[in-house]
């Protein structure tokens, strides 16, 4: 079995660490597999794979597709994908989705007083697939909050005042142009947001498997998740969603999960990533 953990974000999307640097970390662990599943992009996997060329370490192409169940967000890893180009048009329209959704928040922040503007925060992104993190980002440095949980809790979570809902891609259609792709679509985090009776429509509709280890999930969760995983035959995954945070490095490494040499997961490790700023 390998120890793997298949959720990691970096500077491709809104990770603190290059993908060298994650590779760089990851190596001074005893994990033998890591995903790179940045934010509606795979700009990152490429650099990933080569910092690790010559090393133990495996780096498997992902992504985590932001998407809308029913109204609510829903954020759907993909792995495995036989024909990357499939997905190039849906992660175009979320890059400018994402823009979308930044501009609008910045109004709203602006709104209420706050002196921050696109351009702030794009130079804070680069070249990243922009999100929240990078306004927050900005909101700290101008000395608006202290911390990055403040930021999300009062201006920019998904109950916030200056929070904008944009118009994702349907989670069901996103899953079945995974699966067109021939790759695999895994619920993300499941523990922040979705309950048994929801899981179960996201199964009837096409989804293959559950992000049952993740930090927000405690045992007792991670039990609950496997059972049901082994139950209806669907794939058990996990990672420690790392983001380059002081407290992420406290799971990388720790929060994992074990696969088969042979996992179907492990059937794209020679692929070509997109490499494009999706």
């Amino acid at each position: 079995m390998l120890k793997a953990d298949l959720h990691i974000h970096t500077t491709a999307s809104d990770g603190k660490l290059t993908p060298a640097r994650v590779v760089e970390y990851v190596l001074q662990t005893d994990l033998d597999v890591i995903a790179i599943t940045d934010h509606d992009t795979m700009a990152g996997v490429g650099e990933a794979r080569e910092a690790a060329r010559g090393s133990r370490l495996t780096v498997l192409p992902g992504v985590e597709i932001s998407t809308l169940m029913e109204g609510m967000d829903c954020h759907i890893l993909a792995y495995g994908l036989e024909d990357q180009t499939l997905l190039a048009p849906l992660l175009a329209g979320q890059k400018t989705r994402r823009i979308e959704r930044a501009r609008r928040i910045i109004e709203n922040l602006n709104r209420i007083g706050f002196d921050i503007s696109y351009e702030e925060v794009r130079g804070e992104a680069g070249a990243a697939s922009i999100g929240r993190p990078h306004i927050a980002r900005v909101l700290i440095r101008k000395g608006y909050a202290a911390t990055h949980q403040e930021v999300f809790m009062r201006y920019l979570g998904n109950r916030a005042d200056c929070f904008y809902q944009t118009s994702y891609p349907d989670t069901l259609e996103t899953m079945a142009l995974i699966h067109q792709a021939g790759g695999y679509a895994i619920l993300a985090h499941p523990a922040q947001k979705w309950n048994f009776i929801d899981i179960k429509k996201l199964k009837d509709g096409g989804l293959d498997g559950i992000e049952c280890y993740h930090p927000s999930h405690n045992s007792a969760m991670q039990r609950r998740y496997v059972d049901y995983c082994t139950n209806y035959g669907l794939m058990i995954t996990g990672g420690s969603d790392f983001h380059g945070t002081v407290a992420d490095f406290y799971h990388l490494g720790v929060v994992h999960t074990r696969i088969e040499p042979d996992s179907p997961l492990m059937n794209c490790t020679e692929r070509i990533p997109l490499t494009e700023n999706n």
